[in-house]
C-alpha cells in the first residue's frame, strides 16, 4: 500500500510541473482569441525585433470648434518633452437683443433709488479635466481684446495657433487658480441660493463693471451697445484668458466653452416695487441658436517649446517619444523579420510597447490615454493608411479606398488594442500598450505583399483622404517615452504565435 501511494504522489507531482510549465504568452483577453499553449510541437512562439526612428508628423491641420474642450495652462518642467503655454480666446454675449439686466420692470440706478446698484462681474470658466501636476497654481490675466480687433469673428473654427491682430493690453482681471480647489462649491455673493463648483472664477476690475453698466438700448445713445448684435460685438469683441508664464505653473486645464458654467457674471441688487433682489446676469457663448444672436467666436493658442528639452535635443538612443498632438511626435517602426516568412497558421500576432519606467517626470504626466498604428505607403501620394483587417474583426473595410477605407463602426480597441494598461514587476510601474496584428501579418505570409512600415502616435484627430477622424485622446493630454529596439529592458517587438502548416 506504501509503494502505491508514493506511485500516485508521483504521478500527482508530475502532473502539477507539467501544468505549470505550459503557459501562455499573454494573459490578456484582448483579442477575443484562446490562444494555444507554446509547446514547440504544435505551437512556436518568435520574438520579431522592431527598429525604431522617429516619424515627422503634421500638426497644422488640426484645428478646434468652440464645442470641443478648449486648453488653458502652462507646463514649464517637463526636462523631457519641454514646455507647453496655452491661452483661451472667447466672445461671451446676451442671449437676446434690445438686452436689460434682471426683469423687465426692475431699476438699477442709485439715482432713483439708492440700495440698488452693480456689485461685480466674474469671467467663469466650465472646468472639465487637467493634465499635469494639481499641486502647483496657475496665474491667469483676462484681457478685454481691442475694438480694433479683425481676425476674430463669428463661428470660425481656428487653427490652434490664434494670436489677435492687435496687441493685449487692456487688462481687466487676474487670479491665482488651485486645481484642488475647483473641486469645492463657491457660493455666489449676489445670489445666496446659487452655488458653483467645477468652475474658474476670475473677478474683474471695477473699470469693466463701470463701462457695461453704461450701456442702453437707445438706438441713438453712443452707448447703445445693448441695442443689437451686431453693435454689441463690434463694442465687445471678446476676452483673452492668459495663462501667465510662472515658474511654477505646470500643467493644464480643459476648459468647455459650450458648458453653461462658462460666462460672463454681473452681479447687482435690483429694486422692484419697494423689493430689493439679489441676482446676476450672464453673458455666454452663443451657438447661433439664440434668435437675433449670432454664434461667438472663439479660439486656442497652444505653442510647444521642445528647445531644452530632452526631446528632440538629446535623446536616449535606447528610447523612443512620443508626445501627444497638437505639435506632438511619431515614431516608425520597422519589422525586417516580417519579409520572406514562410506561409502559416498565425494565432496572433502583437505589437508590445512599453514604457521606460522610472522616467523623469513619468509620475507627474502621464503617458496617453491610447496610442494608434498605421502603416507608411512611401510609394503613395497618399502616404499613410489604415491597417489593413485588425482595426475590427467584425467589419470589412479597404485602406486602399477612398470610400471605404475605414470601419464605419469606428475601431473595436478591445480587438486591435492601443489603450493604455499599467503592469509592476521588478522593472516597476509603467504604461504598456499591445497592437493586435494578426489578421494582416497572416495575410503577408499567405498572399505576400509589401512589409509595410509603421507610424505609432497619439493623435487627437486622424486624416485620411483630406477627412477627419475624431479620436479617443484629449488634446495635449499624455506622452510616453518608450524603450525602442535597442532596450534590452524595454525591448520593442512583435511577438507571433503560429503553427507550421
Amino acid at each position: 500500500m506504501q509503494r502505491k501511494f508514493l506511485f500516485l504522489l508521483a504521478g500527482l507531482a508530475c502532473v502539477v510541473i507539467f501544468n505549470l510549465n505550459c503557459t501562455k504568452i499573454d494573459t490578456t483577453q484582448l483579442g477575443g482569441e484562446i490562444l494555444p499553449a507554446v509547446d514547440n510541437v504544435y505551437t512556436f512562439a518568435d520574438t520579431l525585433l522592431i527598429d525604431a526612428s522617429r516619424e515627422p508628423l503634421d500638426n497644422d491641420s488640426i484645428k478646434i470648434n468652440l464645442s470641443e474642450p478648449h486648453l488653458l495652462g502652462n507646463i514649464n518642467n517637463d526636462p523631457i518633452f519641454g514646455k507647453t503655454k496655452a491661452d483661451i480666446f472667447v466672445q461671451l454675449k446676451p442671449s437676446f437683443f434690445p438686452f436689460y439686466f434682471g426683469n423687465p420692470a426692475d431699476t438699477i440706478n442709485p439715482f432713483i433709488n439708492p440700495k440698488t446698484h452693480f456689485d461685480s462681474a466674474f469671467i467663469c470658466l466650465s472646468y472639465s479635466g487637467f493634465f499635469g501636476d494639481s499641486t502647483k497654481p496657475q496665474h491667469f490675466k483676462v484681457y478685454q481684446l481691442d475694438e480694433g480687433t479683425t481676425n476674430f469673428s463669428d463661428t470660425i473654427s481656428h487653427y490652434l495657433s490664434f494670436q489677435p491682430d492687435r496687441p493685449l493690453t487692456n487688462l481687466i482681471g487676474e487670479a491665482t487658480i488651485y486645481q484642488p480647489d475647483l473641486k469645492k462649491y463657491v457660493y455666489l455673493k449676489t445670489s445666496k441660493k446659487d452655488s458653483i463648483t467645477r468652475q474658474i472664477r476670475i473677478k474683474l476690475n471695477s473699470s469693466f463693471l463701470d463701462a457695461l453698466q453704461l450701456g442702453d438700448t437707445a438706438s441713438n445713445s453712443s452707448f447703445n451697445f445693448f441695442n443689437s448684435d451686431s453693435i454689441f460685438k463690434k463694442a465687445y469683441r471678446g476676452f483673452a484668458i492668459v495663462a501667465d508664464g510662472t515658474n511654477s505653473a505646470n500643467g493644464l486645464f480643459y476648459i468647455n466653452l459650450a458648458d453653461s458654467a462658462t460666462r460672463l457674471e454681473v452681479h447687482y441688487v435690483a429694486g422692484y416695487a419697494n423689493k430689493l433682489d439679489t441676482a446676476f446676469s450672464s453673458f455666454k457663448l452663443s451657438n447661433g441658436n439664440f434668435f437675433n444672436v449670432t454664434a461667438s467666436a472663439s479660439a486656442n493658442f497652444v505653442r510647444r517649446d521642445t528647445s531644452a528639452s530632452e526631446f528632440p535635443r538629446s535623446p536616449d538612443p535606447t528610447a523612443s517619444y512620443i508626445q501627444s498632438s497638437p505639435s506632438g511626435s511619431a515614431v516608425r517602426l520597422k519589422v525586417p523579420g516580417l519579409s520572406g516568412m514562410t506561409n502559416r497558421i498565425i494565432h496572433r500576432a502583437e505589437i508590445i510597447v512599453e514604457q521606460i519606467a522610472g522616467s523623469t517626470g513619468n509620475d507627474v504626466f502621464s503617458a496617453p490615454q491610447y496610442l494608434y498604428l498605421d502603416l507608411i505607403d512611401s510609394g503613395n501620394t497618399r502616404k499613410y493608411k489604415p491597417i489593413y483587417y485588425d482595426l475590427n474583426n467584425t467589419q470589412s473595410y479597404d485602406p486602399d479606398n477612398f470610400i471605404s477605407f475605414f470601419p464605419t463602426q469606428g475601431i473595436d480597441q478591445n480587438y486591435f488594442g492601443g489603450f493604455k494598461r499599467v503592469m509592476e514587476d521588478g522593472l516597476g510601474i509603467r504604461a504598456y500598450y499591445n497592437f493586435n496584428v494578426t489578421r494582416y501579418v497572416q495575410s503577408l505570409v499567405t498572399k505576400g505583399g509589401i512589409n509595410y512600415n509603421f507610424r505609432l502616435f497619439a493623435p487627437y484627430n486622424i486624416y485620411y483622404y483630406g477627412l477627419k477622424l475624431p479620436y479617443k485622446n484629449n488634446l495635449a493630454y499624455g506622452r510616453v517615452k518608450i524603450g525602442n529596439g535597442n532596450n534590452a529592458k524595454y525591448r520593442l517587438r512583435m511577438r507571433i504565435i503560429y503553427s507550421k502548416i
